[in-house]
């Protein structure tokens, strides 16, 4: 979700091409093939485009890291293999996330486009970027897309005291003809992403009640600007039940299950560490799916209703202070066209990471 909170004072704002071009810079500096390094900084981009920060350039330093340490593998074949004319399984052989998301959605879409419906399991990955890029990229293609990934050990059940879930975020974009507004979902099953809090804390504001558990202590950002993973979240509806918090969990544990049951993905992922300490990006499954519209009713009929449905929420009585209410994917595309007309906001924190990386991989790029 678009970062609704004010930018910091010397906040910088910059070409989103600018911004692309150092990321797969440095990411192409550690090894990676130019082809692998430029989708990577297109997904990562396109998070600060869309006003989802947590998932942009502040993900870099931890990428870089993890590559130059080995915690993933740059030559990765990500073979694929089928299971039906509808379903297969993807291994990412600890590969980078966005390749293999890339991969998996592709081969989702083409089953959908032959068959109907496509769903694609991917195991032993990494780092995605953000889930909404994957559905979008199945919607754009007039496709309704899904997508969900899992990894790492964040967030406590429901009466748990200790991290046993990943953020485990998922994505359903629907789209909406030519024209018609897209209905885009992509929010985490936790209270928060664990790059959201990296960002409050970068940006030096308090971070709110119900994002962790309230008997944990002050949180602090490493050397590198990241959390330290065993910080507990909570998730979607905080402690306890009386919030919702049991519904948090049940769809949690459903994220966790789709993307490692049917992969054959470890439902339990041990986080990576190189051999000098360093921790790196935990383990991850995914699951992409693609379903063709089509294969259902007319189009034009779908997305007349869909355009109905939409237009009622819009046009809802809204509480005092609230001009209307906002569809799913409607800020977040809103926040894109400015950040293309002025160029993508990068908050102090940030720029200093990326000065860091400027000089130590001699990248040369004016900042």
């Amino acid at each position: 979700m678009v970062e609704s909170s004010s930018l910091p004072e010397g906040t910088r704002r910059y070409p989103h091409e600018f911004a692309r071009d150092f990321i797969a810079a440095a990411i192409r500096a550690t090894g990676v093939s130019e082809d692998h390094a430029q989708l990577v900084a297109e997904v990562l981009i396109s998070a600060d485009l869309r006003g989802v920060r947590s998932h942009g350039l502040g993900r870099l330093p931890i990428l870089v890291d993890t590559l130059e340490h080995g915690g993933l593998n740059k030559n990765s074949s990500y073979e694929f293999h089928a299971g039906s004319n509808t379903t297969g399984v993807l291994d990412a052989d600890s590969g980078l996330g966005p390749v293999a998301s890339s991969k998996a959605m592709d081969h989702a879409l083409s089953m959908a486009e032959a068959q109907g419906t496509g769903f694609v399991a991917v195991r032993n990955s990494s780092h995605l970027g953000y889930p909404g890029y994957w559905a979008k990229k199945a919607s754009d293609k007039g496709f309704i897309g899904i997508c969900m990934t899992n990894g790492g050990q964040f967030v406590t059940p429901t009466f748990g005291i200790e991290p046993a879930l990943g953020t485990n975020p998922f994505s359903v974009a629907i789209p909406g003809g030519d024209g018609g507004k897209i209905f885009h979902l992509d929010i985490a099953t936790s209270t928060v992403a664990r790059g959201k809090i990296e960002t409050f804390l970068r940006e030096d504001k308090p971070i709110p009640p119900g994002w962790v558990p309230e008997s944990y202590g002050p949180l602090k950002l490493d050397e590198r600007g990241i959390l330290p993973f065993d910080v507990p979240l909570l998730p979607l509806g905080g402690e306890g039940v009386a919030t919702g918090g049991h519904k948090g969990f049940a769809l949690s544990l459903m994220v966790e299950l789709l993307c490692s049951i049917l992969s054959g993905f470890d439902d339990i992922p041990e986080e990576k560490s190189d051999n000098d300490g360093t921790p790196t990006f935990p383990a991850a499954g995914h699951f992409m799916g693609a379903i063709k519209i089509g294969g259902f009713r007319d189009p034009a009929l779908v997305y007349a209703q869909m355009a109905g449905i939409l237009s009622r929420m819009e046009n809802v009585k809204t509480v005092p202070g609230q001009d209307r209410v906002y569809i799913p994917g409607e800020l977040e595309t809103m926040a894109e066209e400015e950040s293309r007309r002025v160029g993508i906001p990068v908050t102090p924190a940030v720029l200093e990471q990326m000065q860091k990386l400027n000089v130590r991989l001699g990248l040369s790029f004016d900042l």
